[in-house]
């Protein structure tokens, strides 16, 4: 189990060679035992091990989950997040994309911003009170020491299930949703299913992914079972596809993950050169955001996410987060930045809010 960092696409995209330094892309752990908790309450807690594991270890284990446990630590930010640059820089950046757009230099290309603020106390009392709040299928938590990664993600990037069968569930999309009227709301989900330039924005990166599963799947076994379809979550509603394969044999799942990564829903299209803007006009890093936290079992199953609406905190007491939108020809300026802080705002409101 691990998260890629986006830069990580400087070793896996050919041709493409980021600002990123060695050693910024991302932590991979072996692990020779699992403790499964749903964090929904759905389901039980549940602790695998894996044959090899050491009767020893196995005890320790045991002996710690049999704990009591105590009461979670407190999680408080302490300075409220500001953005790293303003919403005019943002919209300069757009525009920009939007000259390289109408050059054919490129189709689409997905531009952030990143938000900072201060915290104290216990990332993963963070995660949890994210996960209750906006509660998605793909949401993931990372320790990897000098850092913690904290994605509430609703986005898959690539299931593979027993090495054959993979399944990716591409976003693009979204409108924010109106909880205080059903009936608005299920108009604004309508609107977005019809939508002209979403659905052209989603069909761009269903050709990109169906193109990159082409490379590792068995051929004609490449096909699109769901387009356009709309799934609601606690603050937005999201316009998904699904693209499927077959795994052609030789390919392991990790090297499809690396062969595919990152995914293109959150580069644009064609993806080096989208990758190419994104190196030239963001002044920051996206680290674990726009990356993936997976998992690859001893049976041979690969679950990954895009790791979207994503926060990392870091050893010196910040807290990073990161927001962005696909740009395409018809893509307007403030439209664009409205949507990137509609995406992360309900998890910055809840933090600052413990």
């Amino acid at each position: 189990m691990g998260t890629l960092f986006y830069e990580a696409g400087n070793h896996t995209v050919p041709g493409f060679s980021g600002g990123a330094s060695a050693g910024d892309y991302g932590y991979v752990g072996l692990y020779l035992w699992q403790l499964t908790l749903d964090v929904s309450g759905a389901h039980p807690p549940r602790l695998d091990f894996h044959p090899e594991c050491d009767d020893r270890t196995r005890e320790r284990v045991l002996n710690l989950t049999g704990e009591k446990p105590g009461r979670p630590a407190p999680f408080h930010i302490s300075q409220v997040f500001t953005a790293d640059q303003p919403a005019e820089h943002y919209r300069n950046g757009v525009s920009q994309v939007l000259s390289y757009i109408h050059a054919g230099d490129c189709y689409q290309v997905n531009l952030s911003n990143k938000y900072t603020g201060d915290y104290q106390g216990e990332p993963y009392t963070a995660f949890r009170a994210l996960c209750q709040a906006v509660p998605v299928p793909h949401s993931a938590y990372v320790n990897a020491g000098s850092y913690q990664v904290i994605s509430i993600s609703p986005e898959l990037f690539l299931s593979i299930e027993n090495g054959n069968r993979v399944i990716s569930k591409p976003i693009k999309g979204t409108r924010p949703r109106d909880l205080n009227s059903p009936e608005n709301d299920q108009r604004i989900a309508e609107s977005l299913a019809a939508a002209e330039k979403d659905r052209a924005e989603n069909l761009m990166i269903v050709d990109l992914i169906r193109n990159d599963l082409s490379r590792f799947c068995e051929p004609f076994s490449v096909s699109v079972p769901q387009l356009f379809s709309i799934e609601s979550y606690e603050n937005v509603h999201q316009l998904v596809s699904t693209v499927e394969g077959r795994l052609q044999p030789g390919n392991t799942p990790l090297k499809a993950l690396l062969s595919a990564f990152p995914g293109g829903s959150i580069t644009g299209a064609p993806k080096r050169r989208a990758m190419e803007i994104i190196d030239d006009l963001e002044p920051h890093r996206r680290g674990p955001y726009c990356g993936s936290v997976f998992r690859w079992d001893f049976s041979n199953n690969l679950e990954s996410n895009i790791a979207i609406r994503t926060l990392m905190t870091d050893s010196e007491g910040r807290i990073h987060c990161w927001a962005g939108c696909g740009i395409v020809a018809d893509s307007d300026p403030e439209d664009e930045y409205c949507e990137s802080v509609d995406k992360v705002q309900k998890l910055m409101d809840v933090l600052e809010a413990l």
